[in-house]
């Protein structure tokens, strides 16, 4: 143990991640329900006025995301994860395109950049699966037609997409836009894990089911979603979170928070 006064660093690694504007984002506090003991986060929100959850505003702002990468690395930030799965397709990239974006900016930032959308990609990639089943959430259509999109550009064969409107667990867009008012974008858990379960019995033969948005939170409930579909789910904070801890440079091993975070260590 280190006599009291020896230069010692706080904390075992340094996480950051980079926010939608106008969302009080937790994924730094449920990212620290996972990761190690010792590990801590910094978080920077970008700042659009009058935004309204747009793709046009996300694609007129992309360089935010580059300047907010390199401030957190200068702030000793050892990786950084963009939450917010549609930044990934805002300006009809592809996934080659957003795989030499995050290679540029880490090297700019000096640590590594990652984007939600392109973990889901990698998530798939490391558990194998190929058919998959997209729970879309709230997702409004030009969100999904997007996200979609750059899922088959991966190589993907999707088997059923749709939002909660298409599944039958809320009426109309109205009724959504009351809950996100009620709950700040923090969908009820009811919610979230029918929504996975019905995606999943919509297409019986997918090998994986994606779930699209950072508004519904799977971290809490993956254990119980997974038994309930018998094959694994890749969400956009899980696989978030499952790339921030792989590239840490830190030894790691996850249980009991689904069959992704399960293949670290």
């Amino acid at each position: 143990m280190p006599s009291i006064g020896a230069p010692t660093k706080r904390y075992l690694a340094h996480a950051g991640f980079v926010t939608t504007p106008r969302y009080f984002d937790d994924s730094p506090q449920q990212f620290l329900s996972v990761a190690p003991k010792g590990t801590g986060v910094i978080q920077r929100v970008l700042h659009i006025p009058n935004y309204e959850y747009e793709l046009s505003q996300r694609a007129r702002n992309f360089d935010l995301l580059e300047e907010a990468a390199i401030c957190l690395g200068l702030s000793h930030a050892e990786v950084v994860g963009q939450v917010g799965t549609n930044w990934v397709h805002c300006n009809d990239t592809t996934p080659d395109d957003i795989r030499r974006l995050c290679d540029k900016i880490s090297r700019k930032a000096g640590t590594r950049f990652l984007m939600a959308g392109m973990c889901i990609v990698e998530g798939l990639q490391a558990i194998g699966a190929k058919r998959i089943a997209v729970a879309n959430s709230y997702y409004r259509r030009d969100w999904m037609d997007g996200i979609n999109r750059f899922l088959e550009q991966a190589g993907f064969e999707i088997l059923w997409s749709g939002n909660v409107i298409d599944q039958g667990l809320y009426d109309s867009l109205d009724q959504q836009l009351d809950v996100e008012e009620k709950t700040l974008w923090d969908y009820p858990a009811k919610d979230v894990i029918q929504a996975c379960y019905l995606a999943q019995k919509a297409a019986p033969d997918a090998q994986a089911v994606v779930q699209t948005g950072a508004g519904f939170r799977t971290l809490p409930h993956i254990q119980a979603i997974e038994g309930m579909m018998g094959i694994p789910l890749i969400s956009s904070d899980v696989a978030l979170y499952w790339a921030m801890l792989r590239d840490l440079n830190i030894d790691v091993e996850i249980h009991d928070h689904g069959q992704l975070m399960a293949t670290l260590g």
